[in-house]
């Protein structure tokens, strides 16, 4: 029995130890970063390096310490004082998504200097990741949400860093049941970086590893996706696309499938067959963004057989679909007015197209192309009304002012 307490008394005191030993190292780093010079030399970046890779160690082995989130910030600045943005970037998310509660007065500053590891094309989208983090408190999903992001960011510097990322990830959490998922957000990281070879391995990782993951089909499309967008293999996208149709026929993929060979179709010149992919992706798809997409593409078809008329009306089809955002409808409204005016030379047409389109979504440029349209048609108190509301709803927009020009030039001619 005396053999027992002892054994427990020595494991709490070793538990003590370790929190004591793991907080007293912390302070240690805490104070190296505040008696860097100002002046970064070699040799501080060298030695900064060092101390930002100890502190990774040390998280890995205190991940629920009560000073994790601190770690996390001195490794940040660390990083970023070694000259490692894009790998501070990571730390940054990894502090955002595990420890939603940190302060942004903290962390905004350092975004804005680390996120020049990306692509110019992915900042404002890594901004809004940035902000928006999940509720879960469970670690691994959390995790597993910051991994989401990090699959839609690209970035030479940052790249690696997301990379080992999900490495960890899926060796730590290896039993966590969306893992199926993650190893598809892993070929997407590898895609949006250019990596497309390995993105392609990747996916098809994740379709020989999950053979019960409801994602197999949405595996093998996306070997296509890549096959046909990014490595202008058409014949190895249309053999992946064709095996998804046959493989998993009643897939909720068969109708994003039928929609990428429609322009896979297209991108070839092989119209007729477009057409008759793009009616089949309509007939299947259910999200109505998704059919709009596959409309606008038969409409492109028909415009580039020179069918303008049957352009014209799968246009107006578009428009009209119930649910589609009203920006999409109002595109594919000004999109019609075009052809109604270039080819059509048809004013009444062109004017409704472009009536229907500022109902939808008023914007300066429109309003000011329909005020135009009336003026030209003789409708002068139409042209003098859209003129008079594009001023007052945009005031500050370059048209306002041409606008106004041509509200005075209408006046003189009363």
């Amino acid at each position: 029995m005396k053999k027992i307490i002892l054994t427990f008394l020595f494991c709490a005191l070793g538990v003590t130890t370790w929190a004591i030993d793991s907080q007293k190292t912390l302070e240690f780093y805490k104070q190296a970063i505040s008696s860097f010079p100002v002046k970064n030399s070699g040799e501080t970046r060298r030695y900064a390096s060092a101390l930002a890779d100890n502190l990774d160690t040390w998280f890995l082995q205190n991940p629920a310490h009560p000073s994790a989130p601190d770690a996390l910030l001195v490794q940040t600045r660390l990083l970023v004082k070694a000259g490692r943005n894009g790998e501070a970037l990571g730390v940054l998310f990894r502090l955002r998504y595990l420890f939603p509660a940190t302060d942004m007065v903290q962390l905004s500053p350092l975004f804005n200097e680390t996120q020049e590891a990306l692509d110019k094309k992915v900042r404002e989208m890594a901004s809004k990741l940035f902000v928006q983090t999940p509720n879960e408190s469970m670690l691994d999903k959390q995790t597993a949400k910051m991994l989401y992001a990090f699959s839609k960011l690209s970035g030479k510097e940052f790249y690696p860093a997301a990379v080992q990322a999900f490495e960890r990830f899926l060796l730590h959490y290896n039993e966590y049941p969306g893992n199926n998922e993650i190893e598809l957000w892993y070929g997407d990281l590898h895609r949006v970086n250019g990596n497309y070879l390995a993105a392609i391995l990747q996916y098809k990782k994740a379709n020989a590893l999950y053979p019960n993951s409801p994602y197999r089909a949405a595996s093998m499309r996306l070997i296509g996706d890549v096959y046909a967008d990014n490595l202008k293999n058409t014949a190895a996208a249309t053999e992946a696309y064709t095996s998804v149709l046959r493989l998993y026929p009643n897939s909720a993929e068969t109708g994003t499938v039928y929609k990428h060979m429609a322009i896979l179709d297209e991108n070839n010149k092989q119209y007729d067959s477009a057409l008759l992919n793009y009616d089949k992706a309509i007939e299947l798809i259910k999200d109505p963004n998704s059919v709009y997409e596959a409309y606008r593409g038969k409409a492109d078809v028909y415009y580039k057989q020179k069918q303008y008329d049957m352009s014209y009306d799968t246009l107006q089809q578009a428009a009209k679909l119930s649910k589609v955002s009203k920006e999409n409808a109002a595109n594919a409204y000004m999109q019609a007015a075009k052809i109604a005016h270039k080819k059509f030379k048809d004013p009444k047409r062109y004017i409704q197209a472009l009536e229907k389109a500022v109902l939808l979504q008023p914007t300066a440029p429109r309003m000011y192309e329909l005020a135009g349209a009336y003026a030209k048609d003789g409708r002068t108190d139409n042209a003098y009304e859209t003129y008079t509301k594009l001023i007052l709803q945009f005031p500050t927009s370059k048209y306002a002012t041409s606008a106004q020009n041509k509200l005075t030039r209408l006046q003189k001619k009363k």
